[in-house]
């Protein structure tokens, strides 16, 4: 563990859950109690349960703590072994051939598939819960879950080329994941639960994944059209006060209005001014559920000057009006 700038810095090999837990556990201690590691010291606090099942790994991880922590995880250098993370509660940052993307739950992109080809950083911010689930399998056994897995993921993973893919969480999936996390917490059963819970969210996801291939909707990180769109998605979550109009992003990132509307849909697969709105939506979701700020502060600090429309977009995206949260807290 090393510590510079007020982060906490732990680096690690990618592969398997061993390799996360002995990294960990060098810079910060912790406990193996059978599935499960727990880190409760100082600023971090963390918990991964992991389980294996028809040669698929899968892992709950979650993880708080008062300063931020980075992540650093070096190649496997095994293209065989393939890895697909899904968020369900926060975000978290990750820099990868020195483009910066982000990982966050509620926004349209929560799933990240790729090779441990190369070296990848995710820095987890202070202050914050994130949870996430996480996937690790070997391309070879794939065929015992679903016969057409290997063949998909051959023709996504070709050679030995550093690749990763970004997609959507499918609705389907987001109600499967929330029922999984929440399975954790039963006292008698879980274990069989889990398993099949698990192998349906993996299997699930992979067919999302072939439905996008099929229609040419996944982008490798590699690919300049996907780092131009994930800029253009990262100005909007790193503005989200702000408002944008087509034309000056077009101009802004060098390219036609058109093809930038087009592209993006079939990407993140909403439009800009949706995804814009739901960016927008789940911000204000996360600050009325602090408790610490009223409707009509959050409303106007996102740049609504007409807090009956701010409601009116809120209830929409959300299913409920600002005042429920707050007085949910």
């Amino acid at each position: 563990m090393v510590e510079s700038n007020n982060k906490i810095h732990i680096s690690f090999q990618e592969g398997y859950a061993e390799n996360y837990i002995s990294g960990i556990q060098e810079g910060f201690g912790g406990e193996l109690y059978d599935n499960t590691f727990i880190v409760d010291k100082g600023p971090v606090k963390l918990k991964m349960s992991f389980y294996s099942i028809e040669g698929v790994e899968f892992n709950f991880s979650e993880i708080a703590a008062t300063k931020p922590i980075v992540f650093t995880r070096f190649p496997d250098e095994n293209p065989e072994l393939l890895h697909l993370n899904i968020m369900k509660e926060g975000n978290f940052s990750h820099k990868y051939n020195k483009e910066n993307t982000q990982m966050e739950a509620g926004l349209l992109g929560g799933v990240f598939l790729y090779n441990g080809m190369f070296p990848i950083e995710a820095e987890f911010p202070p202050n914050t819960t994130v949870k996430w689930l996480s996937f690790k399998f070997n391309l070879t056994k794939m065929g015992a879950i679903y016969d057409d897995l290997p063949a998909l993921f051959s023709q996504l993973f070709e050679g030995n080329n550093a690749i990763a893919f970004r997609s959507n969480l499918s609705r389907e999936n987001e109600k499967l994941v929330a029922d999984l996390f929440a399975f954790q917490d039963l006292p008698n059963g879980k274990i069989a639960l889990i398993s099949s819970r698990a192998l349906e969210i993996f299997a699930n996801a992979a067919l999302h994944f072939k439905k996008e291939v099929d229609a040419d909707k996944t982008y490798g990180l590699h690919e300049s059209d996907f780092k131009l769109l994930m800029a253009v998605k990262n100005k909007i979550i790193n503005n989200i006060q702000a408002a944008f109009t087509i034309d000056e992003l077009s101009k802004e990132f060098g390219v036609s209005s058109t093809k930038l509307k087009n592209d993006f849909k079939q990407l993140f697969g909403a439009s800009i001014y949706k995804f814009y709105n739901q960016a927008r939506m789940d911000e204000a979701y996360r600050r009325l559920k602090t408790g610490k700020f009223s409707v009509s502060e959050v409303g106007y600090d996102l740049g609504y000057s007409n807090l009956s429309k701010f409601s009116t977009m809120f209830k929409k995206i959300k299913g409920l009006l600002p005042t429920e949260v707050v007085q949910t807290k």
